[in-house]
């Protein structure tokens, strides 16, 4: 299409494809940003795309014409590559349409020619440039941000190959540069190697930032490096970490959320006085923080208790209280002394249980040998009910026994009733191994709303290896029940010391 032309269909069609092609940019910008906090490694962004339909010659004759797409357009590709950069992201662009030569035989002028205007057809010509210039825009992306375009081509494999290779094996090289001005403009780089025979490639340069430097984030009293980690939109695995969370009833409206972290002995330092930091949060679908805080653990062992924390691993619990909805829960913890960090993102979906009429909370879940890991802070209100702490392991050995604990909420006062409790343990065929039935009247609650505390001991002896579902079920017997029910998978093996 030409740039300001008097045309009002040339000119609509303009518009289109430029409002098409910003909004790909602005996509591929946004995404490039939310990889930002994702750090010390390379990031890959694969683009299933057939290109920007717009053309890139046009832009650069037509930047100065106020009335065409042109500088916006310009601006938003500038935005993208600089976000790539600042980022680390690299792009890498796959067309769909597979081999496309751009002379397919079948294709006549005039084809789909206008019926009242028969002149108006595209033919070879126009369709080989639509499609070169789809492809170049492709090239341009991924080139500029270190990454390569899989255009013209059917089989994909040796792309993806290529991919996993590019970002399996590089370097990271840092520089900084003679000035810092902030004035938005494009700073070459050229890097060079001395060993013969080596082709390099990297980006061409970045983009300086402009105006005035963002204000420091709010932490609210977290280190700056926890607040980072914690809002990795992926896990961090300096640390490593098994947590687990399970929601009770707390203050209405909320639940009352236990937090289990457990961390492996061998990764922490556990010399006299040393520290590991851990930060909680929760973020609803709407991105508002629930619960933010912070703890720090101080491990100041004797030497038998130094032998069990290396050989097992040390435990510690919080709560925070958030209403119901759903949730990424979001932990991070620190290694103070070798300054290494971890986090993990789990997602957690948090029951009203003050309106359903039949509700239950989180399953905790132990074992008989759950105790050999030291437990550092433990939760008031289970360890009354529970032979040892609630445990994130799900692998237990034959010669071990499961203790549960659940509550079920009833909120139906009208009548008399009776609540039937079910724990089971299924195989993944469906077949039942393990079956106990539990009766709770209401008259327990006196005639209010109340929950039903509920704990169950499953010896583990004749049940054979394998992977099993956990399933504890309550059902209430009124006519308008559906039941309530949660599932744990879990893998039994054979007897250990």
């Amino acid at each position: 299409q030409s740039v300001g032309s008097s045309d009002p269909a040339q000119d609509m069609d303009e518009q289109q494809r430029a409002y098409n092609a910003r909004s790909m940019l602005v996509t591929l910008q946004k995404v490039a940003e939310w990889f930002g906090s994702v750090r010390g490694r390379r990031k890959t962004m694969l683009l299933f795309s057939e290109g920007i339909d717009y053309n890139l010659n046009d832009i650069i004759r037509a930047y100065d014409q106020p009335s065409s797409q042109a500088s916006s357009i310009i601006e938003d590709i500038r935005e993208t590559i600089a976000a790539t950069a600042r980022s680390n992201v690299s792009i890498y662009a796959i067309d769909p349409r597979g081999l496309t030569s751009g002379n397919e035989d079948d294709i006549t002028v005039g084809q789909f020619a206008d019926s009242d205007n028969p002149s108006a057809g595209i033919g070879q010509g126009s369709l080989r440039n639509e499609l070169q210039m789809a492809q170049d825009s492709l090239r341009t992306l991924s080139e500029e941000t270190g990454g390569f375009a899989a255009v013209n081509r059917n089989d994909t494999r040796e792309a993806f190959d290529r991919i996993v290779r590019d970002n399996s094996s590089y370097y990271v090289l840092a520089y900084y540069p003679a000035s810092n001005r902030r004035d938005g403009k494009l700073h070459k780089i050229e890097v060079k190697t001395t060993r013969p025979g080596l082709t390099v490639r990297a980006r061409r340069g970045y983009v300086a930032p402009k105006g005035k430097p963002a204000p420091p984030p709010k932490t609210g009293g977290m280190p700056l490096d926890m607040y980072e980690t914690i809002n990795s939109p992926l896990p961090v695995s300096g640390l490593m970490m098994r947590v687990f969370a399970m929601p009770f009833k707390g203050a209405e409206p909320n639940a009352s959320v236990l937090l289990g972290v457990e961390m492996r002995g061998r990764d922490l330092t556990l010399d006299a006085n040393s520290k590991v930091e851990v930060s909680y949060l929760a973020v609803d679908t709407k991105d508002k923080v629930f619960g933010a805080r912070n703890d720090a653990l101080t491990l100041n062992l004797r030497p038998e208790s130094r032998t069990r924390v290396e050989q097992s691993g040390v435990r510690l619990f919080n709560r925070i209280d958030i209403p119901p909805g759903r949730y990424q829960v979001r932990i991070a913890a620190k290694d103070t002394a070798k300054g290494a960090l971890g986090s993990v993102i789990y997602d957690l979906e948090v029951p009203d249980f003050y309106k359903q009429p039949l509700a239950m909370s989180g399953v905790a879940i132990t074992s008989l040998g759950s105790g050999a890991m030291m437990t550092a802070k433990l939760d008031d209100e289970l360890k009354a009910v529970l032979p040892a702490p609630p445990i994130g392991q799900r692998v237990f050995p034959q010669n071990d026994e499961l203790a549960i604990f659940a509550e079920i909420y009833d909120n139906n006062t009208k009548a008399p009733h009776k609540v039937d409790v079910l724990t089971s343990i299924i195989t993944d065929d469906g077949r039942v191994l393990y079956k106990n039935v539990e009766e709770r009247d209401s008259s327990e609650l006196k005639g209010a709303k109340g929950a039903y505390g509920f704990t169950a001991r499953i010896p583990l002896s004749e049940i054979p290896p394998g992977l099993y579902v956990l399933n504890v079920e309550a059902h209430s017997r009124t006519s308008s029940d559906t039941g309530v029910g949660r599932q744990i998978q879990f893998e039994v093996v054979p007897a250990q010391r």
